[in-house]
């Protein structure tokens, strides 16, 4: 295993290195744990079921949480790429047969991750704000004692004879408590004055106050917490058009394949605490630090004087966790001051949260203020594909949002087609469809393009005149209430009854299509409340011709829509549709299937069969097939 990780990772970076080397320790511990691994033969199959059964056992330590399925699978697939490697150069290790299922947690990305709404993160900023206001005052104090010789205005004397013995024991980076000892410096007057930690503010940025700058720079560019660990010093670019713009790029190592494109944000610096500005004391507050940094890590913005072993290095992951922890527990304690002071002015606690939840609270947030635009949200996480936006958004508040623009967008249509505003060439047309006139397009009539010009009186290249009038049509809508629901029952009995007397393979050609979509896709989406009075309207109808009749081309009146979706099978009801989008239309709305817009069209058709070339009969003058 030890061979495989150093020659398959040889060229990856510390990043991916450290994570299969967790990934490992991990698996390492299940050994320990199963005490069936004990050599290389035991690598079978059946272990690695008991590993992925070990993987499902595991607990988060904080939240007693179960693993969350992307990190199981992340720490399995860190051990089939080793055994991978072993098998492609060494097979002669691994004597036993070991395969690896597909797919172990299937729909790993299904469950949304939390999120933190808007109050959240202004609370979460506002506490950002005041950490970054404190620290830079301390840093400006420090900057004004360096510069002065002697005592400076509104600072204790001792403070500034401690700062400035501070910066001469180690070149002007904090010292540790064993060499301030060793170098003469007053330990005591030290710990009068907040200790070693606190006295580092006046000299550079601390491991303490690097975490406000962080979150807040998190929540304003909305970046990926990794890859703006990594953000540079000369991450700066002024606006070509605006000059009070400033741009603000960094990289992002997995985004794009061979070219890697540019993460970038503009803000507007004349905002008090706008990134360009955050970014602006960071550099001040970290260029002492810089001077005694690696070559790797010296354009690095976010550097942090390491307690352990004396050292300027990019601040780690587990150093942001550590001092996340202490800045919320520190914001806590000084708002719980803050509103036992001024109870009628009392301020939200901040949540227990980590900096990964970040970027897809602030896209939420996004998404909900641009009225459910992804493509706007997509900008602005600097993604390329609009699917992956989806997976940052996507939760309970989303689909309430695209709940209720579909329930708008239905009920512009639903005005559209039977509101009260209606042009002259659309009440001309609605007159003489009342008359039956242009009744022509019947149940089972299978015209799947509305432009081929099939129909009389419409023309090829153009949409047909009676578009929505069938129950295939992918324009068809039906108003939900109860004259519609009659007619509906009105047809479905009078099918039933054909089917007696029509021959058993002419009616399942011709009708039996129709007779489905209506028992199974129309009349379930009526509810149950409408059936007592379509039942009772359906005695004041017009009898219906029966099945077989010649046609005289006078059949029941037909109101056909002008636009509707284009797939004839989803139907918008009050909850779903056959694509599972929720519409949540209000009670108050008119209630809608996409069937038909009015009347029902009544089945005297052979049409469809012929047009399709299912019978050899020559194709009749009247469209309706009769």
């Amino acid at each position: 295993m030890a061979d495989a990780f150093r020659h398959h990772h040889a060229a990856s970076s510390r990043d991916t290195q450290r994570h299969c080397w967790m990934a490992l320790r991990s698996f390492a511990r299940f050994v320990v744990e199963d005490g069936q691994v004990p050599s290389a033969d035991d690598l079978t199959s059946a272990m690695v079921g008991r590993y992925v059964a070990w993987l499902d056992r595991q607990v988060v330590g904080q939240t007693n949480q179960p693993w969350s399925k992307g990190s199981r699978a992340n720490v399995l697939m860190q051990l089939r790429q080793m055994i991978d490697w072993t098998k492609r150069r060494h097979p002669s290790r691994l004597p036993s047969r070991i395969d690896f299922p597909w797919r172990v947690w299937p729909k790993r990305n299904a469950d949304a991750r939390p999120r933190l709404g808007a109050a959240d993160l202004k609370a979460i900023l506002r506490a950002c704000y005041e950490e970054i206001d404190e620290a830079w005052e301390r840093f400006e104090a420090g900057r004004k004692i360096l510069a002065a010789s002697g005592s400076v205005d509104g600072v204790d004397p001792e403070l500034c004879e401690l700062v400035r013995a501070l910066i001469r024991v180690n070149d002007g980076v904090l010292p540790s408590r064993t060499l301030a000892i060793r170098s003469g410096v007053n330990i005591s007057a030290v710990n009068r004055h907040g200790g070693l930690r606190h006295l580092g503010g006046y000299l550079h940025l601390t491991g303490e106050t690097v975490v406000a700058f962080f979150i807040a720079l998190s929540i304003q560019t909305a970046g990926n917490p990794d890859a703006l660990r990594l953000v540079t010093r000369d991450c700066q670019v002024a606006h070509p058009l605006d000059e009070h713009r400033i741009i603000v790029e960094w990289a992002k190592p997995r985004a794009g394949a061979k070219v890697k494109r540019a993460q970038r944000r503009s803000f507007d610096r004349r905002r008090r605490h706008a990134a360009p500005n955050l970014i602006d004391k960071l550099l001040a507050m970290t260029a002492p630090l810089a001077a005694r940094a690696s070559r790797q890590d010296r354009n690095r913005l976010f550097l942090v004087k390491s307690e352990k072993k004396d050292a300027v290095t990019l601040v780690v992951e587990a150093t942001l966790s550590q001092a996340l922890k202490a800045f919320i527990k520190r914001s806590n304690a000084r708002i719980s001051i803050w509103n036992k002071a001024a109870p009628e002015r009392a301020r939200q606690l901040l949540p227990d949260f980590a900096a990964v939840l970040l970027r897809g609270s602030v896209a939420t947030e996004y998404y909900k203020a641009s009225g459910g635009d992804i493509v706007a949200t997509q900008d602005v996480l600097n993604h390329a594909r609009a699917d992956t936006t989806e997976l940052y958004i996507k939760g309970p508040q989303t689909r309430r949002i695209q709940g209720e623009t579909i329930a708008r967008l239905q009920e512009l249509m639903l005005g559209w087609i039977v509101g009260p505003k209606a042009d002259a060439q659309d009440q001309a047309q609605r007159d003489s469809i009342a008359l039956a006139n242009d009744a022509t397009v019947p149940f089972s009539h299978d015209c799947l393009n509305p432009a081929t010009g099939t129909a009389p009186g419409s023309a090829a290249g153009r949409i047909c005149r009676h578009f929505g009038g069938c129950l295939r049509c992918p324009g068809l809508v039906i108003p939900i209430d109860a004259e519609h629901m009659a007619r509906v029952l009105q047809a479905k009995e009078e099918l039933d009854r054909a089917r007696e007397r029509i021959d058993p393979r002419r009616f399942e050609l011709l009708y039996a299509p129709s007779l489905r979509i209506l028992t199974d896709d129309i009349l379930p989406d009526f509810p149950q409340s409408l059936h007592a009075e379509a039942e009772r309207r359906m005695s004041a109808l017009p009898t219906l011709p029966g099945l077989g009749e010649r046609c005289k081309r006078q059949r029941h009146p037909i109101l056909q829509s002008r636009q509707g979706q284009r797939f004839g099978y989803r139907r918008a009801r009050y909850g779903q549709t056959r694509s599972g989008i929720s519409t949540a239309i209000a009670p108050a709305q008119t209630g809608v299937t996409s069937r038909s817009t009015g009347d029902l069209p009544w089945p005297t058709t052979a049409g469809s069969a012929i047009r399709n070339g299912l019978t050899g009969e020559r194709r009749p003058n009247c469209s309706c097939g009769a």
